[in-house]
């Protein structure tokens, strides 16, 4: 009978990634959407639509209009965004402090991101009085190996869990056709190691470093980055780095580290 279970697992599984997927297509739309769109979109039949539509409805995730019979997202949904909010609420309350705290020291842009399985999602900013300036990125999700963010979270990692990390990172850009250049990242990433801060050059005249703030446990969890011209920051790179280290020291430290 144990046989039978990994079949019924992997269905189950099945059906919660199209259950996401609908609700990511009723999110995306924002105005509403209809079953015939929502299939389109997805690329599921109306039928299966219409089963996970009733259930995400029962479950609060989706409402249906009256008037109109589309989609929308339900109250549960603004729950969900309310927790989330609150645990990186914390996080970005404790660090500000000391993003401005760099910020003002370094006349550069600071910026804090969170780590979420193999990416980096940026939640705060703080930026300087210069008329050039790097562009604001909150909000954004990347890939952990494109960013020194994420470069200075795998240099945080123990070797073990690191290299797995690298390896399913290199496994998913393969997968989707992206450039990947594993012996480069590993030298950058122990590079890191040594200095307690990484760099990425992205080749767009911007350099950015960074430093990984590490839980009481002393799991890294987010991090923090300075970016700036190229040309301001190559000439004090060393001491930029050693300040951006001592940033993400100082929030760890708030953390109870």
């Amino acid at each position: 009978m144990t046989l039978a279970q990994p079949p019924a697992v992997a269905a189950t599984s099945r059906t919660l990634v199209r259950g996401l997927s609908i609700l990511e297509v009723v999110a995306g739309a924002g105005s509403g959407i209809g079953v015939t769109e929502i299939a389109a979109e997805s690329g599921l039949d109306k039928g299966t639509v219409s089963r996970l539509l009733s259930t995400l409805r029962q479950m609060g995730y989706v409402q249906q209009r009256a008037g109109d019979r589309r989609f929308v997202l339900g109250s549960r949904c603004l729950w969900l965004a309310r927790e989330y909010g609150s645990r990186q609420e914390d996080l970005s309350s404790r660090a500000q402090p000391f993003l401005a705290a760099l910020r003002d020291v370094t006349h550069e842009t600071v910026h804090l991101a969170i780590r979420e399985g193999s990416n980096v999602v940026f939640i705060a900013q703080e930026q300087p009085d210069r008329s050039i300036r790097v562009r604001s990125a909150v909000g954004s999700r990347l890939p952990m190996h494109r960013t020194a963010m994420g470069r200075a979270i795998l240099a945080a990692l123990g070797p073990t869990e690191r290299e797995t990390l690298l390896e399913a990172l290199h496994a998913e850009a393969l997968a989707a056709g992206d450039a990947f250049d594993l012996d480069g990242i590993r030298r950058d990433v122990e590079q890191a190691v040594e200095r307690g801060w990484a760099a990425v050059d992205r080749h767009d005249d911007v350099t950015r470093l960074a430093a990984a703030i590490v839980d009481a446990a002393g799991e890294p969890i987010a991090a923090i980055t300075l970016s700036g011209p190229t040309y301001r920051v190559e000439p004090d790179i060393d001491a930029l780095g050693r300040d951006v280290t001592k940033a993400a020291a100082a929030v760890s430290e708030s953390l109870g580290h």
